[in-house]
């Protein structure tokens, strides 16, 4: 069966249950997110792989959502109807509802349509993928009887005119991770009209002298938004990533499409 991958999937099944498991939610999805490029007027063509990777043969529906990113990066599916600014209606998909065999896929094609009259900027839209008429079916674990749902969200992107981020840092600091180890952060406010994914490698040395390699975790900060970036440890393959003792001296610089800035400072 090829690899293939879901950005999100949100399950309310008791997962625990590995018969549960087996008549759940199946669907997968490659590629999970689209980034695409669109001119006022132009019509954007697109085709996403949809596979039922379950053991019977099962139905999906298939509506687009709007969406959101909390500055905490959990993304947030609005209910159906349309949000203030919302775009989905230049979203044209190719049916509402599929029927898959057990370990098959299909080829599923949407179109986005920009208006003519589309300002420069960013259009966000999720293309869900649900459970179909099958979602009332109630699955079976240790006696107990209960519904299996699940959705999978295909996050598009469609960026109309050039828009660009712009990304200013705007602080860096220590934060206690999962392990207790101190974690950099650099907060990152985004002015531009489009999505921005922060990159770029850095170079970390702790008050022992200890010398780390570092990158910023490349997750997307949206228009208008301010988000705490990690920056993570890139040690060699095969290699773990070392305790640091606190003042953290970090330099390098952090780069987004169409603009870097450098960076030099000791963390506390």
């Amino acid at each position: 069966m090829r690899k293939t991958y879901s950005l999100l999937v949100i399950l309310f099944c008791l997962s625990l249950f590995n018969t549960a498991q087996a008549a759940g939610f199946s669907a997968m999805v490659s590629p999970p997110r689209f980034e695409l490029q669109g001119k006022p007027g132009e019509v954007i063509r697109q085709i996403v792989t949809i596979e039922n990777g379950g053991d019977v043969a099962a139905s999906f529906a298939i509506r687009t959502a709007d969406w959101d990113l909390s500055a905490d990066g959990a993304v947030t599916i609005h209910p159906p109807e349309l949000q203030p600014g919302s775009c989905r209606p230049w979203a044209r998909l190719e049916r509402r509802t599929i029927r898959l065999q057990p370990h098959f896929d299909k080829r599923f094609r949407f179109e986005i349509h920009v208006p003519a009259e589309a300002p420069e900027g960013e259009c966000r839209l999720a293309i869900l993928v649900e459970p179909g008429e099958d979602k009332d079916v109630l699955a079976t674990a240790r006696n107990i009887r209960f519904p299996v749902q699940g959705r999978i969200a295909i996050i598009v992107y469609v960026n109309v005119g050039g828009a660009k981020p712009l990304l200013t840092v705007q602080s860096l600091a220590l934060q206690a991770g999962a392990d207790g180890q101190p974690v950099p952060v650099v907060v990152l406010e985004n002015t531009g009209n489009a999505h921005g994914r922060p990159d770029g490698f850095l170079e970390g040395r702790d008050s022992t002298g200890k010398r780390v390699d570092l990158a910023v975790a490349q997750t997307p900060i949206l228009p208008g938004q301010t988000r705490a970036i990690r920056i993570v440890q890139t040690p060699a393959e095969g290699a773990s990533a070392v305790s640091l003792t606190p003042p953290l001296d970090i330099k390098g610089i952090i780069e987004w499409d169409g603009g870097q800035q450098e960076i030099e400072a000791t963390l506390e």
